[in-house]
């Protein structure tokens, strides 16, 4: 992990910042940016902060965050792994053309719409605001009037 801090401490000298500044751009403590350029990460609360934390300082030094995060990892011994949980699902009895048309439909579903429908669209919501607010203002005159009358 020596090469790794060795490198970030390389490039926050050369660029000429102190530990203050860059806690001042990243909000990372000063101990936690000391702790990561001395390899010393039992300081870090976590894995997740560490990474994080190596990633924005690298990428804040011009140098690729990931490339760092991947040594660090390498170094401690964790390997980028996930969890793929089968999704359960019944079969429908289509063939594979119910699948693509799925896909078409959803790829549809999901294009924008046109400047022109936007507006009619929205040219509808607020007429039908309007015709609730008249609504409700007879309803108030009626009740107004039956307050006063009776």
């Amino acid at each position: 992990m020596a090469e790794l801090g060795e490198e970030l401490r390389r490039e926050r000298v050369r660029r000429n910042l102190t530990f203050k500044d860059i806690e001042q751009v990243l909000h990372i403590k000063t101990t936690y940016l000391e702790a990561i350029e001395d390899g010393n990460f039992a300081v870090i609360p976590g894995r997740v902060y560490a990474k994080g934390f190596i990633r924005n300082y690298g990428n804040y030094l011009g140098l690729d965050g990931e490339r760092l995060v991947k040594a660090y990892q390498n170094q401690v011994g964790e390997v980028d792994t996930f969890t793929i949980r089968p999704i359960m699902r019944q079969k429908k009895q289509g063939n594979i053309n119910s699948v693509q048309s799925e896909y078409v439909e959803h790829q549809m579903a999901k294009r924008r719409m046109s400047l022109e429908t936007r507006q009619k669209k929205r040219q509808r919501s607020i007429a039908q605001e309007r015709v609730m607010l008249a609504v409700i203002a007879v309803f108030i005159v009626i009740f107004m009037i039956w307050l006063f009358l009776f």
